[in-house]
């Protein structure tokens, strides 16, 4: 324990001896994770979108002029038993003319026809799972196949739409992520590296006294985590300030969609695992750097 506090109380002295360019290092880390964390709350929120989205999924059964009572009611007992519904609405002809009426001032459509020319329908909302193509298609077929029922409309495009846009921010976010994993890690190996050289002349007189290569690169390894988690925290902030100016401004434009419900923070599940992730890449960049300096100018 008491070695543990010597190596950390040596880190420390690393980043006091060096505070200029370490606080340099330390805004362009935390502009750097600030990035990948942006990028993080557009992808949270954009998933939470979608899944609202698909949370209202549906498509609509229209029923034939002729369906009496007894279809409609082996219909709604055919939508109450499928495991895969999730809700119905049932819309009869004189609902539908209402609804109609609501929306549109021009009823003269409607009075030229002398009739009510809308049909009745259901309107059918699918559970989660079954929300995409194939399954979506394969109900569809099943309720088309039922008598009495003329047409059953659903899009499909928008839904497809809406999984691509996921997948193509999962592929970003891992080409983000990448890029900014060695950004950090060069950012902290560089730094240690310069720290390493200024210190240089008490690392040779440690080597003559006999001290090992990992006696010596443990502060450097300490200030490597240590850089990267302050990183990550400066990061954090940085985040929630700018996510608490931009909440209002953003989400009344995007509360026009409708079913948008706010933005989301990142939960502090995904807030730790930032710090962690900054404070990681941090000793990873450090035993990188490490090792090549001792190799190349204290070889054993």
């Amino acid at each position: 324990m008491r070695q543990f506090f010597y190596h950390f109380k040596s880190a420390i002295e690393n980043i006091q001896i060096n505070r200029t360019l370490g606080f340099f290092s330390l805004i362009s880390l935390s502009l750097t994770l600030m990035l990948f964390g942006l990028f993080l709350i557009l992808y949270h929120n954009a998933q939470g979108f979608v899944q609202t989205m698909r949370e209202s999924v549906q498509f609509s059964i229209y029923l034939k002029d002729e369906a009496g009572g007894d279809a409609i009611e082996k219909i709604k007992k055919l939508i109450r038993n499928d495991s895969r519904i999730l809700s119905s609405n049932y819309i009869s002809k004189e609902a539908a003319l209402e609804i109609f009426n609501e929306s549109f001032e021009d009823k003269t459509i409607i009075e030229r026809l002398g009739e009510n020319p809308l049909p009745a329908s259901f309107e059918v909302v699918v559970k989660s799972e079954y929300q995409h193509q194939e399954a979506l298609e394969k109900i569809i077929d099943d309720f088309k196949a039922v008598s009495g029922v003329e047409e059953v409309q659903y899009g499909s495009e928008w839904l497809e739409n809406l999984n691509t846009f996921l997948i193509l921010l999962r592929i970003i976010g891992v080409g983000i992520g990448g890029f900014l994993t060695v950004t950090v890690m060069t950012n902290i190996a560089n730094t240690v590296r310069l720290h390493f050289y200024n210190r240089h002349e008490e690392i040779e007189i440690m080597k003559l006294i006999g001290a090992t290569h990992g006696f010596i690169k443990v502060p450097f390894l300490i200030e490597g985590f240590l850089m990267g988690a302050l990183s990550s925290g400066v990061s954090v902030v940085f985040l929630f300030l700018i996510f608490q100016y931009m909440e209002e401004k953003i989400g009344v434009f995007l509360g026009t969609l409708g079913t948008f419900k706010g933005l989301q923070f990142l939960s502090p599940d995904l807030l730790g695992a930032l710090v962690i992730a900054g404070s990681t890449l941090g000793g990873i960049g450090s035993y990188i750097s490490l090792n090549h300096l001792l190799r190349l100018r204290n070889p054993e």
